[in-house]
């Protein structure tokens, strides 16, 4: 039903449901092109990249670790205050039970052995080579960008990469119908747009880390949300 660059994705690998299919194919696309993109222009991360991810990581988890720990003490102090409503009292019980799930998972990580340690560490790469080819792709084709839970996605420029591959034969539809419903997916407009002056591919890595996560109790336990 669609071809990109000889790899061919036939109507059996698909769902029956139309709205999945477009999806599906659409899903597809990104991971073949964005492979194709990165390799052709000189993307792939490098070792230094990716050792710059995984200090940011690190430091990043031992502050919030610390930070958690200040909360959890804090929360105890409050608890332990009096002079709480109901509904307070809750939350907090609530907050600090989510705390105390969490520093108890990290302590049950922190026992295993380090090879088993190892094969849980993220592979990296991906990761680095989106951001690099997001913002490669937004410095040449512009276009609007949308926010996604990773970040900024430079949508209209994904856009225009699918029509390029298609005029330069690179990707083939061999279904009218579906070919539309792609297509429209591509170029509907973002859930979340961005405002042109506030777009930065600045990867979450290279910014500092902020001082807090949860400023009150009410906040709920975050992390960014790129991660």
């Amino acid at each position: 039903m669609v071809t990109l660059l000889g790899e061919t994705v036939t109507a059996a690998a698909l769902p029956e449901a139309r709205p999945l299919r477009a999806t599906r194919v659409a899903d597809f696309l990104r991971g073949r092109m964005m492979r194709d993109f990165v390799l052709r222009n000189g993307l792939v991360a490098t070792p230094d990249e990716v050792a710059e991810l995984v200090r940011y990581d690190a430091e990043f988890e031992r502050r919030d670790r610390a930070q958690r720990a200040r909360k959890f003490a804090e929360l105890d102090r409050r608890l332990a205050s009096g002079g709480l409503g109901v509904a307070e009292r809750a939350h907090l019980e609530d907050f600090r039970a989510t705390l105390s799930r969490l520093a108890a998972y990290e302590a049950e990580e922190d026992r295993k052995p380090a090879a088993e340690r190892a094969e849980s560490v993220p592979d990296y790469a991906p990761w680095i080579e989106m951001w690099k080819m997001h913002r490669v792709l937004y410095d040449r084709r512009g276009g609007v960008v949308g926010l996604a839970s990773f970040g900024p996605y430079p949508h209209g420029a994904w856009a225009s990469l699918v029509a390029e591959y298609e005029r330069r034969g690179a990707l083939r539809f061999h279904d009218q119908e579906l070919r539309q419903d792609v297509i429209a997916l591509f170029n509907r407009p973002p859930r979340i747009p961005v405002a042109p002056a506030e777009v930065d591919f600045t990867p979450y890595w290279r910014k500092p880390i902020p001082s807090s996560y949860f400023p009150g109790t009410s906040s709920p336990v975050a992390a960014p949300a790129a991660r």
